[in-house]
């Protein structure tokens, strides 16, 4: 997916610039996957655990606090995703029952939604997953 903004970003500035033919519709297409691509993005970036952390306050408490700590915060983002995805669900439905479209390509905007609310789920899953492994971490004594 990120190729393809990449790809749908060269063919409008080399369109624009060489040819005095822009992409037509390339901002619309480009927010649609940028919408779709960074849900799944967040999660990857999660699991592999290379999301930026600022632990100013919590740089001396003891390893087990730090992992109660981690363990309850990502509860409460799974629980909060838990109600992103809900209301990604309804929206969509609300917006597919109207049937808004695009202004330039037409394309509908419901399928674009439905994407994220199941990208999203990703995210709700290495949420609990982390959960589980900090409630380990504290179970086990370990580090």
């Amino acid at each position: 997916m990120l190729l393809l903004i990449c790809l749908i970003t060269l063919l409008d500035i080399g369109g624009s610039k060489f040819f005095a033919l822009p992409f037509p519709g390339s901002v619309e297409l480009i927010g649609f996957l940028q919408v779709m691509l960074i849900p799944f993005a967040a999660a990857l970036t999660l699991l592999y655990d290379q999301h930026i952390r600022v632990e100013v306050f919590t740089d001396r408490l003891p390893e087990h606090v730090k992992a109660i700590m981690d363990s309850i915060i990502s509860l409460v983002l799974c629980l909060f995703i838990l109600v992103l995805i809900w209301q990604n669900v309804v929206f969509g439905i609300a917006i597919q029952t109207s049937g808004e479209v695009s202004n330039t390509l037409r394309l509908p905007f419901y399928p674009v939604i439905y994407v994220m609310a199941f990208a999203l789920i990703s995210l709700c899953l290495a949420f609990l997953l982390r959960f589980f492994l900090f409630k380990s971490k504290t179970k086990g004594g370990t580090k």
